[in-house]
């Protein structure tokens, strides 16, 4: 079966590009379907990739619709330019006061576990949302597990956040780049030595302690926050 990994606005595009006039609609389990006025028929799972074509001249839109695809497409990232995309443990109510100070700085804190999926699998989800969607991303780290080296003993053992805490931190940092991100530290953990590079903010007891250092780091990286959202994310 035919593939495509792209988005579904850079599918639109691919067919707007050969020209084709028609309609598109969406149905069940990521299913997109484009219904050309000559009487084409397009049907793509978002999911999956899988494609299709169907209806008349089939064959020559299918190799139409793949030439196309072999070409670069002139779509726009589909970034929105207050998207936060928030990795966190299980520590919920550090989470949710994040999340609170994020939306009274007029943000938008994409937290993945909230949506639906789209039917996608955890990392198609995830790389959706981080590389093509989101403008900065937060690592929020909380002493969820315990852990120590094969040599010590338990004596030895020390907080640490999750593993697929640090999973994500690890993808968050290959698509957005250091300067795009934050780490958001509660209490002391045991640090991952490949993100000592990466900006680390921590707090002890609730996170609007650390907002100043917050708007600083976003402020640096693009971000317009007033004064006043300021004082209501401290509040």
């Amino acid at each position: 079966m035919a593939k495509f990994r792209g988005s579904y606005g850079e599918l639109k595009a691919i067919v707007d590009g050969i020209a084709k006039s028609g309609t598109w609609s969406e149905g069940k389990d990521g299913h997109k379907c484009f219904r050309a006025k000559t009487g084409e028929i397009l049907n793509w799972w978002e999911g999956s990739g899988t494609f299709n074509c169907q209806g008349a001249n089939s064959e020559a839109f299918m190799a139409e619709v793949q030439a196309a695809m072999g070409s670069p497409v002139p779509v726009a990232k589909a970034m929105d330019a207050t998207k936060i995309f928030l990795v966190h443990g299980h520590d919920r109510d550090a989470r949710d006061q994040l999340e609170l100070v994020l939306l009274r700085l007029g943000l938008q804190p994409f937290i993945l576990q909230n949506s639906d999926g789209g039917g996608k699998t955890i990392v198609e989800a995830l790389e959706q949302h981080i590389y093509k969607e989101s403008a900065f991303g937060i690592v929020l780290l909380t002493p969820d597990d315990f852990g120590y080296a094969k040599t010590g003993t338990e004596a030895d053992r020390q907080p640490r956040a999750r593993q697929n805490v640090i999973l994500e931190m690890g993808m968050v940092m290959a698509a957005l780049g250091r300067e795009k991100m934050a780490i958001i530290q509660k209490g002391i953990l045991e640090r991952p030595s490949d993100t000592d590079g990466i900006l680390r903010i921590g707090f002890n007891d609730h996170v609007r302690e650390i907002v100043p250092s917050l708007v600083q780091r976003l402020q640096a990286a693009g971000f317009e926050i007033s004064a006043g959202m300021i004082a209501a994310a401290s509040a």
